[in-house]
């Protein structure tokens, strides 16, 4: 039987592709929530975890003698930086067909740096995973991402697996789910090997991102490194008044 993160999760995914694509596109309210657990075959209380998240997300805003409304300025929006999406997700929602391109594996030590970042001893094993996300065949999103071998559980992985997302990874091979991520952001300028990587100029700007990634218990899961070409993806960010 699905847990309760996957059928949130599948109705998040299905009630956003329904807003922005579907059948609520061209609406500016969802159908009750007696109707859409019906429509949807679920509790009304699984509905409303969904509905939360989206709300949470900025997508709706629900109050009580109103319904459910679509925040249509929100939803229209590519892409959104304070939101931790799948790489192939966040360029299909802007309008792109993605592509992932496994570029290199190997395991580091001794790297005081991504040691501190991950929370283990410099002389833990690091998986580390190099990757290119292109964007309709263009070079987009080149990323690092590092996985202390402390927290990997199932060592049979292949790279077949490690051409998956790396939310996959986690939960088939460490048994871990991200629950939050904290990101750095900064502009840099591409270097030679940048430059090389993302078929742009050297000195051309960058968006840099360093993340890491926690379990529900506050621990360490991911460090990852990530290097947006300009011009393809226009980062937004939502902002809740508190």
């Amino acid at each position: 039987m699905p847990d309760g993160h996957y059928i949130r999760d599948t109705v998040w995914n299905i009630l956003l592709a329904d807003i922005r694509d579907g059948r609520f596109k061209d609406t500016d309210r969802l159908p009750t929530e007696t109707e859409l657990s019906a429509e949807l075959g679920i509790s009304r209380t699984q509905l409303r975890d969904a509905l939360a998240i989206l709300e949470q997300d900025g997508f709706i805003s629900r109050r009580r003698g109103i319904g459910t409304v679509i925040n249509r300025h929100v939803v229209d929006l590519n892409t959104r930086i304070d939101l931790e999406m799948e790489f192939g997700t966040m360029l299909r929602f802007a309008g792109y067909k993605s592509q992932a391109v496994l570029l290199g594996v190997e395991v580091k030590t001794n790297d005081e740096m991504i040691a501190e970042k991950l929370q283990v001893s410099l002389n833990t094993p690091i998986l580390t995973v190099v990757k290119l996300i292109l964007a309709d065949e263009k070079p987009a999103i080149f990323f690092i991402d590092y996985i202390a071998f402390s927290i990997i559980d199932d060592f049979s992985y292949t790279h077949a697996d490690l051409e998956h997302n790396v939310f996959h990874f986690l939960e088939k091979f460490c048994h871990e789910e991200v629950a939050y991520d904290v990101t750095g952001v900064k502009p840099i300028i591409a270097d030679s090997r940048l430059s090389e990587i993302l078929h742009i100029a050297e000195g051309d700007p960058i968006l840099y991102l360093n993340e890491q990634a926690y379990n529900i218990e506050n621990q360490v899961v991911l460090y990852s490194q990530e290097y947006y070409a300009d011009g393809i993806l226009d980062h937004t960010i939502f902002r809740r008044k508190i």
